[in-house]
């Protein structure tokens, strides 16, 4: 019998917390690698999980060591069953290397301090990626290079292609968790702004794109637009909720 959504969430926290039996984290691990909707929850929680106050996690090395451990367990232990999902329990490895890589700084100048920096959610194998997603690859890659220019032209190209919302919507994603690495944090509030303004948008983007206009907003000064967008996403009551608490408590 399958759990339902909210018993899953609360055996995800109690997985990430260490408080979750041998038997129960099997028959989650079962769950999550047919539901890319957990999976995803795992992940932020997972990567959220051990930012302290400042937005930075402690003992990173240690910590990021111990999830690749468990993440790589589990995922041997129900090969056998799931293998048609192991594609997606790669992707959640990969996913969490470039997460805990990248929350490693804070913004010295103020004492609210916003996340370092916003992931880059891609979730497709070179086999299967179409030519809007290898846009998008590369515009990440060009990021990641430094090059900003050359990422922000993929991306450019993609645009002029007959885009569906949904994939309008991942473009604009990455274009501003670009420019937010990339410390142009007016940039990016625009097109997580435009994310989060689409009519009949799903709940997990407009969450993120809240989440992320409101610390761009704090990168910018804006506190009272900040605060606004955090309660937005405490409201929604999804993967970003719990640090939402932490963070609206500073502002």
């Amino acid at each position: 019998m399958n759990w339902d959504n909210n018993s899953i969430k609360d055996a995800i926290h109690d997985y990430v917390d260490g408080n979750l039996s041998e038997s129960d984290t099997d028959r989650l691990w079962g769950e999550l690698l047919g539901n890319p909707e957990a999976l995803d929850y795992l992940q932020t929680l997972a990567t959220l999980k051990k930012m302290g106050s400042k937005g930075k996690f402690t003992e990173e090395e240690k910590t990021q060591s111990n999830l690749f451990h468990l993440v790589g367990h589990q995922t041997r232990k129900v090969a056998g069953q799931y293998k048609k999902y192991l594609a997606a329990a790669s992707v959640l490895i990969l996913g969490m290397a470039i997460l805990f890589q990248v929350f490693n700084s804070v913004d010295p100048t103020t004492d609210i301090s916003p996340i370092a920096s916003i992931e880059y959610d891609i979730e497709r194998s070179a086999d299967d990626r179409t030519v809007f997603e290898s846009h998008l690859q590369r515009s990440v890659s060009y990021s990641t290079a430094g090059n900003l220019d050359s990422a922000i032209d993929e991306l450019s190209m993609a645009a002029e292609m007959d885009l569906s919302e949904e994939q309008s919507i991942d473009l604009l994603m990455v274009k501003g968790a670009i420019y937010y690495n990339a410390g142009q944090y007016s940039m990016a509030a625009d097109n997580f702004k435009t994310i989060s303004g689409v009519e009949g948008i799903d709940r997990q983007n407009l969450e993120k794109s809240l989440w992320y206009l409101a610390n761009s907003q704090i990168h910018l000064g804006e506190l009272d637009e900040a605060r606004i967008n955090i309660d937005k996403v405490i409201e929604l009551d999804g993967a970003f909720s719990r640090v939402a608490n932490q963070k609206r408590d500073q502002l």
